[in-house]
């Protein structure tokens, strides 16, 4: 599988088996089977007991899977969801390390048993509450499990405070702030840069795709959405465009002219090319062919015979 390319995340809610069955169709990076938000609480005993067959169904496609859960319901849902063929769980309103290492106990314990290897479940980070936020870094520290950190608007709303027009005047520097502490740790940041009146759950493509481009540019690698007309903007938001890709081969090959006569900076057009850009348009060079790949590996994937799970 392509590794780390991860730019649409569909939730799907775990309850939903007519909208698990369809998302595999969605051509999503990752699935996230929710037990959390768009699950009824009466709903959620059922759900658990379709998980392993939720998981099964999300693989059709060619998406990695996920499950969304509750720390305050933490070993219900862990044990519902810790099966062969999950990648790993989103963890809702993470606020203590603590409660990363107990997350990370209990998937120790059910790799052991079910045959998973030891390590291999990944956690990502829900920062959804103002503690949750201030303690990021300890979170993203708290286990080598931890390979993403996001955050959640509709609880920091309610600790934070809208302004009149529905934003949080905080969030652009929380946002950044995730984005510093995630390149610190060496792990991904999630999340797309939306702005009034769109929302992300209920953004048009349009709004979703330039979402995603603002997103990109500021370093996020991928966003939750709920409605499948936002995956593909998604993917295409959070990948570089043909133009770019031009733009930054010409780049490198700009660079590499001049360093084979001698020359440490080159001009090009109105700007200086040192080490630097030419690091970067390499970095964009190789994220367009990775997401063109994980794009070919699930046409393929879809086109096979179901993945026989336990």
């Amino acid at each position: 599988m392509s590794a780390q390319i991860r730019r649409s995340w569909l939730v799907v809610p775990m309850s939903k088996t007519e909208q698990i069955a369809q998302a595999p169709r969605s051509g999503a990076d990752v699935i996230a089977l929710d037990l959390v938000e768009f699950v009824a609480e009466e709903d959620k005993p059922a759900a658990r007991e379709r998980a392993q067959a939720a998981i099964r169904t999300a693989h059709a496609g060619g998406a990695e899977v996920f499950a969304q859960v509750d720390p305050e319901l933490l070993v219900a849902d862990l044990h519902a969801c810790a099966w062969p063929g999950l990648t790993g769980v989103i963890v809702s309103r993470l606020e203590s390390a603590q409660q990363v290492a107990e997350v990370d106990g209990l998937l120790g314990e059910l790799e052991a048993r079910r045959g998973i290897l030891h390590g291999t479940l990944e956690i990502v980070a829900a920062l959804e509450t103002a503690r949750g936020s201030h303690a990021a870094y300890d979170i993203g520290r708290a286990s080598p499990r931890i390979r993403g950190l996001t955050l959640g608007r509709a609880d920091l709303i309610m600790d934070l405070r809208p302004e009149p027009s529905g934003e949080i005047h905080l969030i652009p520097y929380l946002m950044q702030r995730l984005i510093a502490v995630a390149r610190a740790l060496g792990v991904t940041p999630i999340g797309a840069w939306w702005r009034a009146p769109a929302r992300g759950l209920l953004a048009t493509p349009d709004d979703t795709y330039h979402a995603a481009r603002r997103g990109r540019a500021i370093g996020f690698t991928g966003s939750l959405c709920i409605d499948v007309n936002q995956v593909q903007p998604l993917n295409r938001g959070f990948a570089p465009d043909a133009a770019e890709a031009a733009a930054a081969q010409q780049l490198v090959t700009a660079y590499r002219a001049g360093v084979a006569r001698g020359v440490a900076v080159v001009e090009q057009g109105d700007r200086l090319v040192d080490r630097g850009a030419a690091t970067q348009a390499l970095a964009l060079l190789d994220l367009a062919a990775a997401s063109a790949a994980r794009d070919r590996e699930k046409v393929e994937m879809a086109a096979r015979p179901p993945l026989d799970l336990p």
